[in-house]
């Protein structure tokens, strides 16, 4: 039941992929190591899952720390966030018009991109967004290196061994793949739905740091067809409204010191990596979320937002979902959307 529970594999190849990063923000104290962490997981989640080579892990690697910057530039006025993210959704969903699983790679390049850049808002006025961009890019760049060392490692011992699939050093991917069925009605629906929620995120003036949970949400949603998406969807209501009221009970017992903020923050990257069931692992993240609030200092109500943005994102989500489907049918018969 155990195995069946925890990626055992990819729990321990992160780990230790992610211990050097999360040993350079011990060592040096500086805590961008620590925001860094996530595109440690997502480069690696993608160069397992899309089947990455070297070269595709390293433009994997540059699209994200550009993205970054490029999103950080964008918060300084609401009409270019909205432009930005809904261009950003646009690009990760074209990325399966190469294969299926390439919405690996377009969803880990969507979060670290979403998360950071909002993150790291917080700590800047307008005119310092772009100094403050420029400042993470080594970190987010360096943060990738082990992934990078490891998929070329890889690489090599295949080359040795006579098991290499051929195609040199310069291929991006260790697989070809026909593209995926309905590209363009998930592009679509996940252009309106990043759209909405972005607007909204300004409309109602939400706070940057928690913008991420709403826009994600929205755009996670759209998986490729209409019964993974409602799967999903259910699965995020539910670790939501489960994992954050357990995670702020936890919070409220443990110590407030800031080597358990630290822990915390890892632990929480490496949930996209442990379980096999999403529920569970969205569950336990949105849980360690509440928590890593609680632990930082700050009020109850904020770990509620966890719960509340999910929840209203994944609505809007799924209403695009189904809207772009059934449109998407009316247009051109039983099409499958994607």
């Amino acid at each position: 039941m155990f195995n069946e529970l925890i990626n055992i594999r990819m729990l321990s190849r992160g780990a230790v992929l992610l211990a050097p990063i999360f040993i350079a923000g011990l060592v040096t104290g500086d805590p961008m190591w620590f925001r860094a962490e996530i595109v440690t997981v997502s480069v690696f989640i993608a160069a397992e899952r899309s089947r990455l080579a070297p070269v595709g892990v390293l433009l994997h690697t540059l699209a994200i720390g550009f993205g970054v910057l490029a999103m950080i530039l964008s918060l300084g006025r609401p009409e270019t966030f909205v432009m930005a993210s809904v261009l950003l959704a646009i690009v990760c969903v074209a990325l399966t018009a190469a294969g299926p699983s390439m919405r690996w790679t377009g969803s880990f390049t969507f979060i670290p991109v979403l998360y950071i850049a909002c993150a790291l808002a917080d700590n800047a006025n307008g005119g310092r967004l772009g100094q403050l961009g420029l400042k993470v890019l080594p970190y987010l760049l360096c943060s990738a290196i082990p992934v990078i060392l490891a998929s070329s490692a890889s690489r090599l011992s295949k080359q040795l061994a006579g098991r290499s699939a051929g195609g040199g050093w310069l291929t991006l991917r260790q697989v070809t793949e026909a593209p995926a069925p309905g590209c363009f009605e998930g592009i679509v629906a996940a252009a309106l739905a990043v759209g909405v929620a972005a607007s909204l995120v300004e409309w109602q003036g939400i706070h940057f740091h928690f913008a991420q949970w709403l826009v994600w949400s929205a755009a996670s949603v759209v998986t490729g067809d209409v019964a993974t998406a409602r799967a999903k969807w259910k699965d995020r209501m539910t670790g939501a409204i489960v994992g954050v009221p357990a995670g702020i009970l936890v919070g409220i017992f443990m110590p407030h010191a800031p080597v358990f903020f630290d822990v915390l923050t890892a632990a929480t990257v490496l949930t996209l990596v442990a379980f096999n069931r999403y529920v569970i692992a969205f569950g336990t993240r949105c849980a360690l979320h509440a928590v890593t609030i609680i632990v930082a200092g700050h009020a109850v109500f904020l770990a509620d937002y966890r719960a509340i943005d999910v929840v209203v994102g994944s609505v809007i989500g799924i209403v695009f979902v189904l809207g772009t489907h059934l449109i998407a049918g009316s247009l051109g018969g039983n099409r499958t959307y994607g």
